[in-house]
């Protein structure tokens, strides 16, 4: 709202011709001794309606703050290209050294085996990075013999094929660079940023380092790109909300943030952050004068269902995947339940009746031995040392 003022007030005078100007104390002690002049209503109208001649209202059309569209040009085709090719140089180059088991290559290449054996196992890591690594194995030939259980072990000794398990974080980490250049376009920026955003992923020590190993911060990071990759390309379409790019790019964000959580937990820091976008983006269609009411809670629903719901069920779906593959037991799944035990292929086979009934005789099993039972019975104790039989 723009407000101009009459020229007589900034000029220092009264609109009907009174002086603004400040006097001095005594001079105005002598005006209060003066009686103040009558003004009559029809002037105290006429003044009000000459103020309110000077008000002119603008008004403002909602503009949201949305990326232009963006289509890749024969310059952005040749430019992903080299980029990417750079990309699989710094990674690949001499991919096979060290020969040696490497920091947590002691654990997640065994992870690796126990999948291709379906040897129960228990990890805090959920298991997406872990199966992809198990059908990089596969396909290199990996057997599963091999345990991982020292570091420094020799692969080349042992017969392990761990260039070709190391060559799914290296593609993996080249992969994440022509993504980094088509999140910096699709934000709206040019082609000489975006080239200086994919160099500076493709040479960051850091990143190559634990894309040549078999670890899981490389899946973890791919996936954590290409979920900003979307939701970038998602604001791409907003003025094309319900269009089939508008739910391909919202379903793809929500998924990639499910398989980015599924590698490792932290993967969970994308919610808040692009659900502080969502929340922004939300608030702002409210001054969208366009937009009915119904039509806000479409937007907003298809967000939740996208954006919580599609993640959560890609997170279930891996876990469903890691349970069905492994069947068999192992000393891991001692600690589990016997029910849980009882499931597996060779497990113990023990009663877990539930129902228990006054002046049932009990007997009850520690959960870390295999024989022996806790018992009582009235008999004094005889002996300096223990019977042995967990009393």
């Amino acid at each position: 709202m723009t407000v101009e003022v009459d020229q007589a007030e900034r000029q220092g005078q009264h609109p009907k011709g009174h002086s603004m100007q400040q006097e001095s104390p005594t001079g105005r002690r002598g005006r209060n001794k003066q009686r103040a002049p009558k003004v009559t209503k029809g002037e105290i109208e006429s003044s009000s309606s000459s103020r309110m001649d000077s008000v002119s209202i603008e008004t403002f059309e909602y503009q949201p703050a949305y990326s232009a569209r963006w289509n890749l040009t024969t310059g952005d085709w040749a430019l992903l290209v080299a980029i990417s090719l750079a990309a699989v140089a710094v990674r690949c180059y001499r991919l096979s050294n060290p020969g040696n088991v490497v920091f947590d290559e002691v654990h997640f290449g065994k992870f690796a085996g126990k999948y291709l054996n379906r040897t129960w196992f228990y990890d805090l890591h959920p298991p997406l990075a872990k199966l992809m690594y198990a059908a990089a194995g596969h396909v290199a030939g990996y057997d599963g013999v091999f345990d991982f259980k020292q570091i420094g072990l020799d692969y080349a000794a042992a017969g392990v094929p761990y260039v070709g398990m190391r060559l799914l974080p290296a593609l993996l980490g080249a992969l994440t660079v022509p993504a980094t250049y088509a999140t910096a376009r699709a934000c709206g920026y040019g082609m000489d940023t975006g080239v200086l955003a994919a160099l500076l992923v493709c040479v960051e020590n850091g990143l190559v380092t634990q894309s040549r190993l078999i670890l899981l911060d490389s899946p973890l990071v791919f996936f954590t790109v290409l979920a900003l990759l979307s939701w970038a390309m998602f604001w791409t379409q907003q003025q094309h909300a319900y269009s089939r790019a508008w739910w391909a790019w919202l379903v793809a964000t929500g998924a990639m943030v499910g398989c980015a959580a599924s590698c490792k937990w932290v993967g969970l820091f994308l919610l808040p952050a692009i659900g502080l976008s969502t929340i922004g983006d939300l608030w702002d269609k409210i001054a969208d004068r366009s937009l009915t009411p119904a039509r806000w809670l479409g937007h907003f629903w298809a967000r939740a269902l996208a954006l919580m719901l599609v993640p959560a069920l890609v997170y279930v779906a891996w876990f469903h995947v890691h349970f069905t593959m492994l069947s068999k037991t192992s000393d891991d799944a001692l600690g589990m339940t016997p029910e849980f035990q009882a499931s597996l292929q060779g497990g113990r086979q023990v009663s877990t009746d539930r129902d228990v009934f006054y002046g049932s005789e009990i007997r009850m099993r520690t959960t870390h031995a295999r024989s022996g039972y806790l018992h009582s019975h009235a008999h004094a104790w005889q002996h300096a040392k223990g019977s042995g039989q967990q009393q």
